[in-house]
């Protein structure tokens, strides 16, 4: 005897009739009339009477539905109880984002972690390349990067666009001026951001500066915009970064808008376009609501 027999047991005593119970199984009568059958030979009692109308239960099966009830009962509220992703321990979600990003996030975590008090989360940071390749190799089910992306695995969100600033040390004549234009960074030492999702910022940027016939004097990159604060800070060059970039205390340091026009970056939440998990996509969709940048 198996648990579908307990089932099938348990609609022909509440219906009192086989073809009804078979109706409400999904099954044809036959079959269902075998396997009470073979209820019966296997536990050498009789479950029911027959007679013209349907069936009624015997005293034995009378004490053997009492036993059926309970046990179907905990695993009806049993499956109700997994169908709510909340009431599931779903692992560990991982989330990797750009290091500026975590006051942003948090906000998004604190909706996700109310309405699903078990899940638990590992964020992890990183530069935008390092994020993407994370969430196509599974490292991490969403992540938080700049755009492009040139992979046809990942889907993206737009969260918004970051402007391009220039970052210098308040002592910088040019930190007097409202916006810093290319021609003012004729001759200046510059530090970029390296990388590929940001380099058709900096192409643009390159490009402004030759058209106002200047020669970008370029003596470095850094993989992140806190690297580049302490080498302003403490060195020769003028940064330019995206403006989210500059997150932390930049004492001694002013940000200032480049260009006549601002040149911007996208930043996305991504993830796997076979994502499958409704936690996961249920996070995706919030960051999407309340991280706009």
């Amino acid at each position: 005897m198996d648990f579908r027999n307990l089932k099938y047991f348990e609609a022909v005593a509440r219906l009192g009739n086989i073809t009804k119970a078979a109706t409400e199984l999904n099954i044809s009568q036959p079959p269902l009339s075998q396997q009470i059958q073979n209820m019966e030979n296997e536990m050498g009692i009789k479950l029911f009477e027959r007679h013209k109308k349907g069936v009624i239960l015997t005293e034995e099966g009378k004490l053997l539905l009492q036993k059926v009830n309970p046990i179907l009962r905990q695993y009806n509220e049993l499956l109700t109880y997994l169908s709510d992703p909340q009431n599931l321990i779903m692992g560990n979600i991982t989330v990797a984002i750009l290091p500026f990003f975590s006051a942003n996030l948090s906000e998004a975590l604190a909706h996700i972690w109310e309405e699903n008090p078990n899940i638990h989360f590992s964020i992890k940071e990183g530069h935008s390349n390092a994020i993407i390749s994370m969430v196509q190799n599974g490292e991490a089910h969403l992540g938080i990067t700049r755009l492009p992306i040139h992979n046809s695995e990942l889907n993206y969100s737009i969260l918004g666009n970051d402007p391009i600033r220039v970052v210098l040390r308040e002592d910088d004549p040019l930190a007097l001026k409202e916006r810093i234009l290319p021609k003012d960074l004729e001759g200046r030492p510059l530090i970029l951001i390296r990388g590929s999702t940001i380099h058709n910022a900096f192409l643009q940027i390159v490009q402004m500066l030759e058209e106002a016939k200047i020669k970008p004097n370029i003596i470095g990159h850094t993989e992140t915009s806190s690297t580049l604060l302490q080498l302003v800070k403490y060195g020769p060059g003028i940064g330019l970064a995206p403006q989210s970039g500059f997150y932390q205390s930049s004492d001694g340091l002013r940000v200032v808008p480049f260009g006549e026009t601002d040149i911007y970056i996208p930043t996305a939440v991504i993830w796997r376009k076979n994502e499958t998990n409704s936690i996961v996509l249920k996070l995706k969709n919030i960051i999407s609501k309340y991280c706009v940048i």
